[in-house]
């Protein structure tokens, strides 16, 4: 199996590419912001969606709760 490379040994390689070719770096930076802002508008898409279920079952609980001790 093989182990992962550590952080340090990644900014070396990176830096080492950023000597030899800046666009080729440069291309690979722009490619790795856009694939992490698209995760990141997942992630926050996600988020709403679970907090609007939350807020949804909280708000029925509570009708639900008052109901009962209304007519209790």
């Amino acid at each position: 199996m093989k182990q992962p490379k550590l952080f340090g040994e990644q900014i070396s390689k990176d830096l080492a590419l950023l000597g030899k070719d800046l666009a080729k770096f440069s291309a690979h930076l722009k490619t790795h912001e856009s694939v992490c802002q698209e995760r990141w508008q997942s992630v926050t898409g996600r988020l709403k969606r679970i907090e609007l279920v939350l807020m949804s079952s909280a708000g029925a609980i509570i009708l639900l709760l008052s109901g009962i001790i209304w007519k209790g």
